[in-house]
Order: structure tokens, then sequence, then C-alpha cells
């Protein structure tokens, strides 16, 4: 899979665990024309080769030797290690883009690392959850109006954490959570948020693939993934793949699509709410340890995310503020049945202001630094 060719951004890859095997690496493949692997680094070298060896992808035994032939490094580790490898990356920051596996950091006490992702010259964070196919086209229609205004989104089982907050968020142009609050409704926990301008988000847990929905209402219309939902807030529009054995798209129609009942005012199939995927059957067929269209899916989705990597998309306003915000307020209301966030509701992110605080603070400790280092530097030579 290392090709060469001009205009290509040279990758490194830092980790080699399933997310590796079964989603960044078959995602790089279906992007040839845009990357070339250089190199994947593990701390283990029988896991780093068993990751490359089916894509042809070289195993490097120092990160140092190569970090001056890439401009674009990948880091699938776990969230204790992630620290450590933004350290060794730190001297060539500002030339390198980064791209980090959610949750980024781990726990509230990784949140000072902020100030070290401030000096990268670009940094996605792979949240592909959001960018699942199915939630593409959704946000197509929405844009397109076909519902109107977004009033409320719900993953009922369908999604969990700051994937699920994530989701909900990107259909309500990224607005920040005023309030929310946790609540045991018999064996399911319920996550409700209200954003700042009146959207409302609910997540039920826990996630089961099987029985999980998801449903946008919107003032004219709902978008939803199940052929349950009735018509009470209008036309239900519902999105399936197109193609049941081997889908290459997904489709936005009536409820007759998947076999349910026409209802009054369904849409039937609409003219243009198509998503082409030309890249899913590879995706199908790839061999990888999970071989699902759950797995397939998600890689689509990591593919979203790299367009972010080699220029402006929809994902590029998915920053690692926006991640950690989202990882931070779920984090909270699983420790706390309440959360009220006044930052949010005076229009600001809380994360952005921990993080210029903590790029202060490193700046004042380089500053403080420096006269010592140097004085340091006077001994030595005048000791000479």
């Amino acid at each position: 899979m290392a090709t060469t060719g001009v205009g290509l951004r040279r990758v490194l890859i830092i980790g080699s665990g399933r997310r590796i095997r079964n989603n960044f690496l078959p995602a790089f493949a279906q992007r040839r024309d845009q990357f070339e692997i250089v190199g994947l680094w593990s701390r283990t070298r029988e896991h780093a080769e068993r990751a490359a060896s089916p894509w042809g992808v070289p195993v490097v035994d120092s990160l140092a030797a190569f970090l001056d032939a890439v401009d674009t490094v990948v880091v699938s580790v776990s969230t204790t290690a992630v620290r450590a490898v933004l350290s060794e990356l730190a001297e060539r920051a500002a030339q390198l883009s980064v791209v980090l596996d959610t949750p980024v950091f781990g726990q509230a006490a990784h949140l000072p690392a902020m100030a070290t992702l401030r000096t990268f010259a670009r940094v996605v964070v792979a949240e592909d959850y959001m960018n699942y196919p199915q939630w593409t086209l959704a946000r197509r229609a929405v844009a397109d109006g076909l519902i109107g205004e977004v009033r409320s989104v719900e993953l009922a089982h369908s999604g969990y954490r700051y994937h699920g907050l994530a989701l909900i968020r990107s259909l309500a142009d990224f607005d920040h959570v005023t309030v929310a609050t946790r609540r045991r409704v018999g064996a399911d926990v319920s996550f409700e948020f209200r954003l700042r301008h009146g959207v409302r988000g609910r997540i039920t847990e826990p996630y089961d693939q099987a029985r999980g929905t998801t449903t946008i209402i919107g003032e004219k219309g709902v978008i939803t993934d199940s052929v349950q939902v009735g018509a009470e807030h209008g036309p239900v529009h519902v999105l399936r793949p197109r193609g049941d054995a081997r889908p290459d798209g997904y489709l936005l129609g009536g409820p007759e699509l998947l076999g349910g009942p026409e209802l009054p005012g369904g849409s039937g199939l609409l003219g243009g709410l198509e998503l082409d995927l030309p890249e899913l059957p590879a995706l199908l067929d790839a061999e990888v340890p999970d071989r699902s269209l759950f797995n397939a899916l998600k890689t689509c989705g990591l593919l979203e995310v790299l367009a972010a990597v080699t220029g402006e998309a929809f994902h590029s306003r998915y920053t690692y503020r926006e991640a950690l915000y989202d990882h931070l307020a779920t984090a909270v209301l699983r420790a706390s049945p309440l959360l009220v966030d006044p930052v949010a509701g005076a229009g600001g992110n809380i994360v952005g202001g921990l993080d210029g605080m903590f790029a202060g603070l490193a700046r004042a400790r380089s500053a403080l630094t420096r006269p010592a280092a140097r004085r340091a530097g006077t001994t030595t030579r005048g000791s000479g």
C-alpha cells in the first residue's frame, strides 16, 4: 500500500489495535490518491506486523527516525498513552497534522495537554459515528429544508456517551448544552440535553445495535431509521441502505421502503435524496477482523474524517475542543444527575476557556524556565 506520488500526504500510524486494523488501514486504502503510509509503529513489533502486513505497510522501529519524513501522524493508542505520544511529536508539531482517536484524553487530569495540541499545524479528531452515511444524508436533508428547523433528536439505544452527543449537536450546528439530566427508567438510563438555541436531545442507554433507532423531529416532518414512528409530527422520511445484500449507498424515503405501511403524507422515494457510497462494497470485502456492515459504515465515517486532513470539510468544524466538550459533558453527567453550563448559556464553550488557560500557563512556565536554562548554559561555559 505504500506507494509514491506527487502531492500525497505522507502518514505515520502510531498504534496497531483493532481500530487501526478494522478502520484506519482500510480507509487509507480507499484514499491512495491522497495518502501514502510511510510506516506503522507499535510498542509491540509483533502486533505492528500483524496489523501492517495485509496492507503492505512497512513497520518502523523508531518514531524519531521517521518524523522528519511525514506530515501527518495518526495516533490510536490507549487514552493513558496519548499525552506521552504527543510529547514525542511536540518538537515537529508545527509541521504536523495529527489525527487523534476519540475521546482524545481519558480523564480530566489530562486536559492541560491541550496546550500541546494547540501547537500542531492541524488537529483532526476521528469521531466517525456522526459521519456514518445515514447521518450525513440526514444532515443534507435538514440543510435542504426537508423537515424545517430541527426541534429534537432521539437516540433510543442507538448512540452512547460522547458519540451520541456529537451526533445530536452535529444536527444543531454544533450548539452547546445549557442543561442536561440523567434519570433511570426501568432497565434504561435516559440522558436528556437542552441546547442553547432550543434543540432537545435524548440518549437512551444501554446501546443495542439490534434494536436501536434514531429519530430527528423537525417543525414540519421527521427523519428516522425506524418504521415504527407515527406521522403525528408530519411526513415521515425513513433512512435505509440501498441494496439489501451488498448496499452501495443510502436512501431517504417513505416507511414502505422498509416494508412498513405507507403513512398519510409519507414521502415515497424523494428525488435527489440518495447518498452514493462507491467504497462500501470494497470495504465489505476487506480482510479485516470485523466484516460486518456496521464496521464498514464506521470506516465510511472515517473517510469523512480524513477529508478534514486534506482540506476543509464538514468534519473540520469538529475541533478537538468540540470533541473534548462532548466527552467532558457526558462524563460529568454520568457522575451527576444534573449538568448546568452557564458558559454555554452565554454563548461560549467551557473547553475553549480551559484551552486558553492551559496555553497561558504553558507560556508562563516556558518564560520562567528560559532564564534558568540560560544561566545554566553560562555556568557550563564558564566552568570550561
